[in-house]
């Protein structure tokens, strides 16, 4: 495999994504927005893809093969403590309520997608290559509690849409990535193209036909916050105007 500005981009637009999630999290103190049933199938998703880490030679000189253990691992320990973060620190702040379906029921997903896929190809070995495409098929489904989530809240946060379009456009760019590995090295990974390209249209679909019904968080709290102020200078002023009307005048008093 060979580096090319496609798959860079995909990476480091996935990197900055987990990144700005964790910093809103610690900013806010809050995981209200966040979905952690999402963080967990994103935990499952990448312990099963990169079960080779435990085969990794620290000492190899591969550049290639050290960029990316290098990232393996940011992925896994960065989702880990999004995980720490929802389920420990901030546990309080979760809506429980809108997280109804079995996580259960996406892992079965997943793994009858990839049992179908093993028949057709004649591939029906449980091995690091079968973890490896239910990662896959897993990574398809692991966006959708989220997704959910901000639909039944009705409102997402500027932040929330970063982090979703940063997501979004990292599955383009991988498809970029296997388009143009095709046509350079002839290599071809049809699971991870068709994969990519339906997470895509999740994407699109999200922003286009759910994103406009919502409400934007940020404008509403900016309103909420100026009848704050506006209340708060009209209780002072009638304070003040109580304050001297209760003064008695200096040839009243006896």
């Amino acid at each position: 495999m060979i580096f090319n500005e496609f798959r860079l981009t995909g990476d480091f637009l996935h990197g900055f994504a987990i990144l700005l999630l964790i910093f809103n999290i610690i900013k806010t103190r809050s995981c209200y927005s966040v979905s952690g049933m999402t963080t967990i199938l994103y935990v499952i998703t990448f312990l099963c893809r990169y079960l080779d880490l435990f085969s990794f030679n620290i000492s190899s000189i591969d550049i290639v093969l050290k960029y990316n253990t290098i990232f393996k691992i940011y992925y896994i320990v960065s989702n880990c403590l999004i995980l720490f973060l929802i389920y420990g620190l901030f546990r309080k702040t979760i809506d429980k309520s809108h997280e109804s379906f079995p996580i259960f029921g996406y892992l079965i997903c997943a793994h009858i997608l990839n049992w179908s896929t093993c028949y057709f190809t004649n591939y029906k070995n449980i091995d690091m290559e079968y973890f490896w495409r239910f990662s896959i098929y897993l990574e398809i489904l692991a966006i959708i509690p989220q997704l959910s989530l901000i639909y039944k809240q009705r409102t997402i946060t500027k932040t929330m849409t970063y982090y979703l379009v940063m997501l979004g456009s990292y599955r383009v760019f991988y498809i970029l990535n296997w388009i143009y590995r095709y046509n350079m090295e002839y290599y071809w990974d049809p699971i991870s193209f068709y994969c990519g390209c339906i997470q895509t249209i999740i994407y699109i679909y999200f922003f286009i036909c759910i994103y406009p019904q919502l409400n934007n968080e940020n404008q509403y709290q900016s309103v909420d916050l100026t009848k704050d102020i506006i209340s708060a200078v009209d209780t002072k002023e009638n304070i003040n105007q109580k304050s001297t009307y209760d003064i008695p005048l200096i040839h009243n008093v006896v």
